[in-house]
């Protein structure tokens, strides 16, 4: 079952209207396999995120205003914060899946140290780094605005939550 979380605009974190998607513990199943980074990168390219890596969740609040991202946690335990400074904190364990649409800000808060998440692009895009100290706010608010949606659910493919919720 999918959550779904919103955020508002945190000047001058612009976040955005469509809905963090939170899939608890849906790719539990692939962390008992030998490379469980590796399964849930597959699952991902499967369903059309690409230019993935594995690491964790910078501690400064960060966003990406030209592309989504999915981030899965493989290992350990994190308490990040989605939306900027005063937004809420959400739990994020071994198993668990975040879809966040482009110009959300987030930012670990504290993580056990064997915490390691997988995170990918929709079709590959390269992500560019913004910290929130862009001199052309309303740029960044209107490059946030245009990114497409993904075809496909980085999870559920076809018919997955991307397709229920962001339509």
């Amino acid at each position: 079952m999918v959550k779904t979380f919103y955020t508002e605009e945190n000047k001058p974190f612009p976040n955005n209207p469509l809905p963090i998607l939170y899939y608890p513990k849906v790719v539990a199943n692939l962390l008992n396999e030998t490379d469980p980074a590796h399964c849930v990168q597959d699952l991902f390219e499967k369903n059309g995120y690409t230019n993935g890596w594995v690491n964790g969740i910078f501690s400064y609040h960060h966003f990406h205003s030209n592309t989504h991202e999915v981030l899965a946690c493989v290992a350990g335990t994190a308490t990040v914060q989605l939306g900027g400074p005063d937004a809420q904190m959400h739990s994020f364990s071994k198993g668990d899946v975040l879809f966040l649409p482009a110009g959300v800000a987030h930012k670990r808060i504290d993580a056990s140290p064997d915490f390691k998440i997988v995170g990918a692009y929709p079709d590959g895009l390269e992500p560019d780094m913004q910290k929130g100290k862009a001199e052309d706010y309303e740029a960044i608010k209107q490059a946030v605005a245009h990114v497409n949606q993904p075809e496909n659910d980085p999870v559920e493919g076809k018919d997955g939550a991307v397709i229920k919720y962001w339509a």
